[in-house]
């Protein structure tokens, strides 16, 4: 399976997710398990479903709040203080494991989140980390 981190577009989010986002997902989602093969088990500096799910919970109470009237205007100090979130939920993984996949989780999101727009964008946004979780489930991801 091919990957680059860097091959990550800002379409994904502004405009449409496609082909090219799906594999993006795989890949993306097999890299923060850290393995070294489809039949392995997970590395020891792999992103946990817990790290992910924290992020992710609060992406989806965010996502239900955008979608009422006027929901991005209110929302959308709260999208950009997801960054810091990021971060600090980044540091903690990296204190304890210095090669921790979660510094690459962090760049993806970061990017990600640059290119949120309004709620339209967030709700692609949503999408996207909703499938790198799922492909980090599927390659075994704990």
């Amino acid at each position: 399976m091919s990957f680059k981190l860097n091959d990550f577009q800002t379409k994904w989010i502004q405009e449409e997710i496609d082909e090219s986002c799906i594999a993006f997902m795989e890949g993306f989602g097999f890299h923060l398990c850290d393995k070294r093969d489809p039949d392995s088990r997970p590395g020891y500096n792999a992103v946990t479903t817990s790290q992910m799910r924290n992020i992710f919970s609060e992406v989806k109470r965010i996502e239900l709040k955008v979608n009422d009237k006027d929901g991005w205007k209110k929302e959308k100090t709260s999208v950009l203080l997801l960054r810091p979130k990021i971060a600090y939920s980044a540091a903690r993984a990296i204190s304890s494991k210095r090669d921790s996949k979660m510094k690459d989780l962090r760049e993806v999101l970061e990017k990600a989140i640059q290119a949120v727009n309004g709620a339209d964008d967030f709700k692609r946004f949503a999408a996207f980390l909703e499938g790198v979780i799922a492909y980090h489930k599927v390659h075994g991801g704990n």
